[in-house]
């Protein structure tokens, strides 16, 4: 696929498919631009224009969403691993081996025969069997890497960031960005060249507002509710529950979402087929579930950070958590079914507007937001 559709704003038209001679920038402001990335710092993007080669340009990176490079790989911004980052993009591999689909829940997937439509992606898995095709929403996709170094977005680019910063390492994991550089550095160290470089602290705990203590509560109050979460879950599905405190739990758990928009994954362990239902439909759902067995035990384990807190472009923080939630279903004191579920949970530390006296005062909180299935087991 050599071709390429110019765009002007994404804001209008995200599906880009754009030559792999090209490098491209998304911009915050909705612009694209294409050309020749000659240099990349913490500070600026400098690139060339084939069309125009005369005047050198740059931008502000705090005006980029994201850029791809000629070869297909990726870099967004803030950078988090300074010089060995800014290496691996404007140094990378000659090419991939496969497609690279990357999710909105921030998972990524190795795969070919890659079919983007209007509604959903189709694309076969490497480990699935010999012609197994799999098909997931549109919606679902934040960006399609493919092996010739273009790439397609599932949502808009300013969408499309979060995930595609969290999933950065195992994208350079795939298409061998992190061996590319660590081959470089040993090939220097043998001629005793030194690659070291020191740079500027890019962490982003640093840069946040309330300095690392304060970010680093924000870090344990995000697993605080998840922990949280999953108490309030054993209640409302508990069929001993009455029916007044089950509401007003399914009150109080709504209030640890970003909004009334987060969507949590469920699965069928006997089909393997997959849903998703906003987060007040999931638990009203859950405490009709729990009505089926005269006894319910929810427990979860392995809360912990699969992700940690990076800056986005809306100048959030987002991190993903992942816990092991574990259903058992009694009937007669027997277990009539029960299941495993690895989860993922994406956390969102964000300003918000509290009135306080009577005035309105902005502060930082830590909020949940959609919750995925990374694996479901019967027990």
């Amino acid at each position: 696929m050599g071709r390429c559709i110019c765009v002007t704003l994404w804001s209008f038209c995200f599906i880009v498919t754009c030559a792999f001679s090209q490098d491209v920038i998304y911009t915050s402001n909705g612009s694209v631009i294409t050309g020749k990335i000659t240099g990349l710092d913490g500070d600026k993007i400098k690139y060339a224009m084939p069309k125009n080669p005369g005047p050198a340009y740059s931008i502000d990176v705090t005006d980029v969403l994201v850029a791809f490079n000629q070869n297909g790989n990726v870099i967004t911004f803030p950078i988090k691993d300074g010089k060995s980052e800014i290496t691996g993009f404007l140094n990378p591999p000659s090419h991939k081996s496969h497609d690279i689909l990357v999710k909105m829940d921030n998972s990524v997937i190795e795969c070919e025969n890659v079919s983007l439509g209007k509604k959903d992606v189709r694309f076969q898995k490497l480990d699935a069997k010999k012609g197994k095709e799999e098909k997931i929403s549109r919606e679902d996709v934040a960006v399609i890497l493919y092996k010739d170094g273009h790439h397609e977005f599932g949502v808009n680019p300013a969408q499309a960031t979060v995930p595609i910063r969290m999933a950065k390492t195992q994208i350079d994991q795939l298409t061998g960005v992190g061996q590319n550089i660590h081959l470089k550095e040993e090939a220097n160290a043998n001629k005793g060249e030194s690659t070291r470089t020191t740079t500027t602290d890019t962490h982003d705990e640093m840069a946040f507002p309330g300095g690392p203590e304060e970010f680093e509560s924000f870090r344990q109050k995000a697993i605080s509710k998840v922990d949280e979460f999953g108490r309030y879950i054993a209640t409302i599905v508990d069929p001993r529950t009455p029916a007044d405190q089950s509401n007003s739990t399914i009150d109080l758990a709504f209030t640890l979402f970003v909004n009334a928009d987060v969507r949590v994954e469920v699965s069928n362990v006997n089909t393997g087929s997959k849903n998703k239902y906003k987060i007040k439909d999931y638990l009203k759902r859950l405490k009709l579930k729990g009505a089926d067995y005269q006894e319910v035990d929810v427990s979860y384990a392995d809360i912990g950070y699969a992700s940690e807190f990076i800056k986005g472009p809306d100048g959030n923080y987002y991190g993903v958590v992942s816990f092991v939630q574990t259903f058992k279903g009694f009937v007669d004191g027997k277990v009539v079914y029960g299941d495993i579920t690895q989860r993922n949970i994406t956390v969102i530390l964000k300003l918000y507007e509290k009135v306080v006296e009577g005035q309105g005062k902005k502060m930082w909180d830590v909020f949940l937001a959609d919750v995925g299935i990374i694996e479901t087991r019967k027990l």
